[in-house]
C-alpha cells in the first residue's frame, strides 16, 4: 500500500501544481483586465475632462450671447429715445414753421386783396378821368 499512498500523493501534487499555475494564469489574465479597466477609466476620465472644457465654453459663449442680447437691447432702447425725442423736435420746428409759413400766406393775401383794391381803384380812377 505504501505505493499506493505514494502514487495518490504525487497525483495530488500533480493537480496542486496545476491549479497553481491555472490559479496564476487566472490571476494574471485578471490583472490584465484590471490593467485594461484603468486604461478604459483614463479614456472615460478624457472624455469627460473634455466634454467639462466643451461644456464651460458653451458657457461661455451662452453667457457672451446673452451679455450681446443685453448690450443689443439696452442700445436699440437708447437709440429709441433719441429718435423720438429728435423727431419730437423736428415736429416742433415743423409746427413753428407751419404757423410761420401761415401767417406769412395770410400777409400776402391781405396784401395782394390791398393791392387788387388799390390797381382796380387806380383803374376806375383813369377810366373817369
Amino acid at each position: 500500500m505504501a505505493g499506493g499512498t505514494d502514487e495518490i500523493g504525487g497525483r495530488v501534487h500533480s493537480i496542486e501544481q496545476k491549479l497553481d499555475r491555472l490559479s496564476a494564469s487566472v490571476d494574471a489574465r485578471f490583472e490584465q483586465v484590471d490593467v485594461r479597466f484603468e486604461q478604459v477609466d483614463a479614456r472615460f476620465e478624457q472624455v469627460d475632462a473634455r466634454f467639462e472644457q466643451v461644456d464651460r465654453r458653451f458657457d461661455e459663449v451662452q453667457a457672451a450671447l446673452i451679455e450681446q442680447r443685453q448690450y443689443t437691447e439696452f442700445a436699440f432702447d437708447r437709440l429709441w429715445t433719441e429718435m423720438r425725442r429728435g423727431f419730437g423736435d423736428v415736429d416742433k420746428r415743423f409746427d413753428m414753421l407751419e404757423r410761420k409759413l401761415d401767417q406769412f400766406i395770410d400777409t400776402q393775401s391781405r396784401t395782394n386783396d390791398l393791392v387788387e383794391r388799390r390797381l382796380t381803384a387806380l383803374e376806375r380812377d383813369r377810366q373817369r378821368g
